[in-house]
Formats: C-alpha cells, structure tokens, sequence
C-alpha cells in the first residue's frame, strides 16, 4: 500500500509542473544573402504565462552540423560569445509580461554558401528545473537571396511556420497578371502559382516539399517583389 501512495505520488509531481514560458513572436528564420553579407540576426520575445516573476536563464543546447555557420553567439542578460553555451546571469519577467531581450547571430562561413543550419536554445527558470522552454531558429544563407527584389511590407504568409501542407499569401492588387515563385534557399524554383491582375491571394499546396526554408516572391513581367518566406517542417 505504501509503494503505491509513493507511486501515485510520483506520478502527480511529474504530471503536475506547469511550463510558465511560452514564445511570443520570433524569428522562426533569419536569412541572410550571403553574397552581400556574413551576419544572420534573429529575436525571439517570450512571455511569462504565470502570476508572479520568473528568472529565467539561457543555455545554447545545440548547434547543427551542415557547417555552415562559421561561428555563433547571443545576448540575453549580456552577450556571450561562441565558445559560451549559457548564460551567467538571468532575465527577471514579471508576471503575464513579454521580454524581447534575446537575439542571436550566426556568420556564414562563407561568400558563395547556400543553405541552412539550426540552432537550439534553451530557457530555463532559474528556481524550477522542470519549467523551461527550448527553440529552434534556422539559420538560412544564399548568394540569390533579395537580388534586385524589393520587400513587400503588405504580404501576409499563414500559417508560418506551416505544418499543414498549405500556405496562404495574401497582398496588395496589382493592375496586371502576375505570378508567384517559391524557392528554395539554392534558388530552385519549387512552384509557380498564376495570380490574375488584381488578385489579392495565392494558395502554396506544400505537402510534397522537403522540410526547410523557402522564398516566396511574386514576378510581373520583369519585376521581382520579395513576398517574404516560410517555413515548412
């Protein structure tokens, strides 16, 4: 009878402890042209979820093994660099607020590199061991990426990430027809979607498209506009 209070015990203290963080927004990917440029930079903003302060830690769990990213670091309470993997102070969040005090930064390792790495950080409470929350952020890097393609700041891309199969565009009409190009980060044109003059939206069926990151841009005639990107996995 006493193993199996202790048992039932054990099982609710297990089952019991509450994850307090959760993310507010991010940067699911930070893309760089690698071309032009050697920095990617991402944020993410996490919310406290419980009704009194928290402190909260960081540790960079894992990096990927493509080896892309030449070296890596991020801030959080101060910055560290690569050869850091957690944090030697915290952040206080108060109850039911958002703290935007995490970014990190990965170098290409080169000019002409195309493709992507992930990096796995990992929040954790300074007084409660079970209560974190770990993320990934990808990496991305091509030598195309922007090319003589303004940024759309009216297009909406949903779900993103996409886990669905499906990813729904929607922007500004334009008086002609025009269409929209998915790439992937080596530039490979995936799919092509007709959008008539004066369309506002165009519909991505992903499901046959292999986890990573793609481009998505709309062409009419010869202008390219960057739409934005998204993540599918």
């Amino acid at each position: 009878m006493k193993r199996f209070i202790a048992l039932v015990a054990l099982l609710f203290s297990a089952s019991s402890f509450a994850q307090n963080l959760s993310v507010h927004s991010m940067d699911s990917v930070a893309y760089v042209n690698s071309h032009t440029g050697s920095l990617a930079e991402a944020h993410i903003a996490l919310q406290n979820n419980s009704a009194s302060t928290q402190s909260y830690l960081i540790k960079r769990a894992q990096v990927g093994t493509t080896g892309l990213v030449d070296s890596n670091y991020f801030c959080w309470d101060l910055c560290y660099p690569t050869w850091v993997n957690q944090s030697q102070g915290y952040v206080d969040i108060n109850a039911g607020a958002v703290a935007y005090d995490f970014s990190g930064y990965a170098y290409v390792r080169d000019t002409s590199a195309n493709g992507q790495d992930t990096i796995w950080y990992t929040f954790e409470n300074v007084n409660d061991s079970t209560d974190f929350l770990t993320v990934q952020v990808i990496y991305a890097f091509s030598a195309t990426f922007g090319q003589g393609e303004p940024l759309s700041y009216s297009t909406k891309i949903y779900p993103n990430p996409s886990t669905t199969g499906r990813v729904t565009l929607e922007f500004a009409p334009a008086p002609q027809a025009s269409t929209v190009e998915v790439l992937d980060v080596l530039g490979k044109v995936h799919a092509q979607i007709h959008v008539p003059a004066y369309g506002t939206k165009a519909v991505w069926n992903s499901q046959d498209a292999a986890k990573g990151v793609y481009l998505l841009r709309k062409r009419s005639g010869s202008q390219l506009e960057n739409l934005g990107k998204v993540l599918v996995h």
